[in-house]
């Protein structure tokens, strides 16, 4: 930083300040702009340290935001590909046209050293802006415009902005540190607590400062869960924040109001946001700023699999799963508040296992609980809608114990979401524990449903099958028994297996090794 003007308190007392140079480093600015446009990697490291404004000469600022729009959108970046950028944006002139760019390569030895020199731009940045705002301050102190708590809390408020909006993290920040293990060693460590949201006994659902999940069909009611939520933090004085990628305004307050929220509290602590375009980096870090600055409890993310698309990212690319989480899911959640992504699951019940729409790397993402929302009766007015809540995941260990286990489902049963309409301008919601009982027809989800009726349809294929084989002449091969019953062949199939299996049938060898089938003999049935 040979040409940082360093600031000497000696300098002259009537010295107004208008011949100093502020502190700069031209040569750093160059040396990121080249190593960004020879590498993609060194964009990314970049970005997590400088921000446009961080640039003192204008035209790098211009570069660096062509540059971080190319990168989000998926672009290649070299020198042609970004003077064509410039000069779509009407720009490549005042940047000293395309042969600067050019220039910017040829001076780097190589990309590798490109955080390194952010790092001296945006700490050239900050001494500019402390500069900026004492000399501010100074004015108004000197000039008596200024109430000196006023003044301190510009000074402060500047300062601080300054100094924690971008640059390198610390270690303890990105976890490349040794921990403190000494709270688990002498006991004085506490389990993380579900304490956001609650279950109509009061039962906690989710974990602040970890990201958490619900997953379900759609109109399971996924959206509701995450309004009750919502709706028991704004009661209990907190501001929750709603990021909609499926729904409108209408849609999402409506429910809230038709659930009893007042518009008042939702109008001051419920914070909706539509995202219509894809964020530049420093967009998104900014606007999670402002999401920390209102610290709310609860930040619900609905709608996962259109927010990954709009963000650029693979839905079924497991590495474009944890860039998702790394992008927006845990900054959200290093906000304190509890992280709620809504996601959709695949449609086949049978290989939907515990896993959202997408990868497995979804599930290793949440280091709180993920719920999955099976249907049981549908929702709509003037109707009574049910679906069941039971627990795919739970890493603190601290909600599971509330729960009862799912008998032939391996999931635990945690809650019942209930939602009685009693018409359109009102409706109950309930979040029910679970309560222990013989199992009711009603009360069966639809998967449970579905595995009952196709046993049914099971029993009911055996009879027809018993019922013609026991008139037949002679031993029936199992494409003559799939010909003369009517219904799906794969029905008929499962039947003769599980009777062949019950011994209620016999198989035998026929010509040519064919399997034919006929009832047990007398003899054979008393054997």
């Amino acid at each position: 930083m040979d040409n940082v003007r360093q600031f000497n308190p000696r300098d002259s007392a009537d010295d107004d300040g208008f011949n100093r140079v502020p502190p700069q480093d031209i040569a750093a600015e160059r040396a990121v702009l080249g190593g960004m446009l020879l590498s993609e990697r060194a964009i990314t490291e970049v970005i997590e340290v400088l921000e446009g404004p961080d640039f003192y000469r204008p035209p790098h600022e211009k570069i660096y935001n062509a540059i971080v729009a190319m990168a989000v959108r998926g672009d290649q970046v070299d020198p042609i590909t970004v003077a064509a950028e410039l000069t779509q944006r009407g720009e490549i002139t005042s940047i000293g046209g395309a042969s600067y760019l050019h220039a910017l390569v040829q001076e780097v030895p190589t990309a590798a050293n490109a955080e390194y020199y952010a790092e001296i731009v945006h700490d050239v940045a900050v001494r500019r802006e402390v500069l900026k705002v004492t000399g501010q301050a100074d004015h108004l102190l000197r000039s008596g415009e200024g109430d000196l708590a006023e003044v301190l809390d510009l000074v402060r408020e500047r300062i601080t902005r300054a100094t924690e909006a971008t640059g390198p993290r610390a270690a303890d920040e990105t976890g490349w540190s040794f921990s403190d293990l000494t709270p688990v060693l002498d006991g004085t460590h506490k389990p993380a607590q579900p304490i956001v949201g609650a279950r109509d006994d009061g039962i906690g659902l989710f974990y602040p400062g970890r990201v958490n999940g619900i997953q379900g069909e759609s109109e399971a009611g996924k959206s509701w869960v995450a309004l009750i939520s919502c709706l028991t933090e704004i009661n209990r004085g907190n501001h929750v924040v709603y990021m909609d990628f499926e729904d409108s305004e209408e849609g999402v307050v409506g429910r809230m109001l038709l659930i009893g929220a007042n518009p008042r509290d939702i109008a001051q602590q419920f914070h909706y946001v539509r995202p219509g375009t894809t964020p530049t980096p420093a967009a998104l870090k900014a606007f999670i700023a402002r999401i920390s600055d209102l610290g709310p409890s609860l930040i619900v993310v609905d709608g996962v699999t259109e927010a990954m698309v709009m963000l650029g990212l693979e839905l079924k690319e497991n590495t474009e799963i944890a860039k998702f989480g790394r992008m927006l899911l845990r900054p959200l959640a290093d906000t304190g508040a509890a992280v709620v992504p809504l996601d959709h699951v695949v449609k086949n019940n049978e290989s939907r296992g515990r896993y959202a729409l997408g990868g497995v790397h979804k599930l290793n993402a949440v280091d709180g609980v993920q719920y999955m929302l099976e249907a049981v009766r549908p929702f709509g007015i003037n109707t009574e809608g049910r679906s069941r809540l039971r627990i795919a995941k739970d890493r603190p260990a601290q909600i599971r114990r509330h729960a009862l286990p799912g008998g032939r489902n391996p999931m635990h049963w945690f809650a019942d979401l209930v939602i009685r309409s009693t018409g359109e301008e009102f409706a109950e919601a309930h979040l029910y524990p679970p309560i222990q009982h013989e199992p009711d027809e009603n009360e069966r989800t639809a998967e449970e449903q579905k595995a009952a009726q196709a046993e049914t349809e099971i029993r009911d294929r055996e009879e027809v099958v018993l019922h013609i084989l026991g008139k037949a002449k002679e031993p029936m091969s199992k494409n003559a028994l799939e010909e003369l019953i009517s219904g799906r062949a794969s029905v008929t199939r499962r039947a003769l297996t599980r009777l062949v299996h019950a011994g209620r049938v016999v198989a035998e060898k026929g010509p040519r090794g064919a399997a034919l089938h006929r009832l047990p003999e007398t003899k054979e049935k008393t054997a």
